[in-house]
């Protein structure tokens, strides 16, 4: 019932602060009233953070949040965004942005991250993420089935590096390589599920390489109003490129977004399908939770098996100033064959969030979301970018 009140303050919140927004704009008497004014204390406290150069903007930015993984969470995160030198010459406006960032929490977890989307006038794209990460966290087994304590505890140590390298064949294709480096270092095991005989319990490197193809026809990259981007990627581990264990995986993510009005009002839609096959241990599994995927499932991989599928909608809704809403709902589940059952025991989750645009005019945006799940599963996430 708590979550349901909860999910219900976020709509209600997202409601008024829009018939606020209307009244703004029909009551002319309060364009130098308290709401202006607030604002432009919020925009000098943004001036003081924010620094621009030729094509380039840098911010900084503090970062809050909780979820029932790591607690209470505090940090900050620069975000470094560069202009294309010819945008006027590109039919997609594809900025690179940088975004390192650095987290606590009161659980005991520390983050360090880097986050890249980069583009070149040679039509490179490079979608990147290192990632060193120590988290006290909990084990919840394998499958798609209501998970029941006891759960294990463990500490994780690791390092993780991510790149989807394309080459872009014209404006909208691209084609390139996947690479997938990770390392892992469980201690302090506690508990009976999580044992030598799951495999990954050594942890260890898994380290992944293979072809990627990806199809781009979005009008704006951070924040589109309309058209589609699809990429798939597959990658084979293997000793010979250092990992200690030997599988495959491949995914598809297929997005579409369509204009309502202008680009005040956009419904944005995706399917992500995951697969792998092989020898692979549990940290690589299938997922469908966490801040990007099934946002009602706070922890990511609380839900994992070989295979997952999930899609989700979204409507996002622009409401005054650099504020903006959204709406959201989605469904998935993980299994151990491929479509075994596809439709049987679903993830259900929606939710709502509020949107802050970083800088006034690019699509760049702070995000707050909470969402809920049919199976009692919650999530609040504090985080730059759209999820899809």
């Amino acid at each position: 019932m708590q979550k349901i009140l909860g999910l219900g303050v976020c709509v209600l919140l997202l409601t008024s602060i829009t018939m606020r927004a209307q009244e703004v704009e029909k009551q002319d008497t309060l364009d130098n009233g308290f709401v202006e004014q607030a604002a432009g204390m919020v925009e000098g406290l943004i001036d003081m953070v924010t620094f621009e150069k030729g094509r380039s903007t840098l911010s900084f930015y503090p970062m809050a949040g909780y979820s029932p993984r790591t607690g209470f969470e505090i940090g900050v995160m620069p975000v470094w965004r560069i202009k294309p030198r010819n945008a006027e010459e590109c039919e997609f406006y594809r900025p690179t942005t940088f975004a390192p960032s650095l987290r606590f929490s009161t659980k005991g977890m520390y983050e360090v991250e880097f986050d890249a989307l980069a583009f070149t006038s040679k039509r490179w794209m490079f979608i990147s993420k290192f990632q060193y990460l120590f988290l006290p966290d909990e084990f919840y087994g394998i499958g798609n089935q209501q998970k029941e304590p006891p759960f294990s505890q463990f500490d994780i140590n690791r390092f993780a590096f991510k790149s989807d390298i394309l080459k872009g064949l014209n404006e909208s294709w691209f084609v390139g390589l996947r690479l997938d480096f990770n390392y892992d270092e469980f201690s302090n095991v506690e508990g009976e599920l999580l044992n030598p005989n799951v495999l990954g319990y050594e942890g260890g490197w898994a380290n992944g390489i293979g072809p990627g193809l990806a199809f781009d026809s979005r009008n704006d990259l951070l924040y589109p109003s309309r058209g589609w981007f699809v990429i798939f990627s597959a990658a084979a581990y293997d000793n010979f490129i250092g990992s200690d264990y030997r599988f495959t995986s491949s995914s598809i993510d297929v997005r579409k977004f369509i204009s309502l009005k202008g680009e005040e009002s956009i419904l944005g839609f995706q399917t992500v399908i995951n697969a792998t096959t092989g020898d692979v241990p549990f940290y690589k599994l299938s997922s469908i939770g966490g801040k990007r995927m099934l946002r009602g499932i706070a922890h990511p991989y609380r839900y994992m098996d070989k295979h997952s599928w999930f899609a989700q909608a979204e409507w996002r809704k622009h409401i005054w100033w650099r504020l903006g809403g959204v709406v959201f709902a989605g469904t998935g589940k993980v299994s151990p064959e491929f479509f075994q059952s596809p439709f049987s025991n679903l993830h259900v989750v929606s939710g709502a969030g509020v949107r802050f645009k970083v800088l006034p005019d690019e699509g760049l945006n702070f995000r707050i979301d909470f969402g809920i799940s049919n199976h009692g599963d919650n999530g609040v996430y504090f985080t730059i970018r759209e999820a899809f």
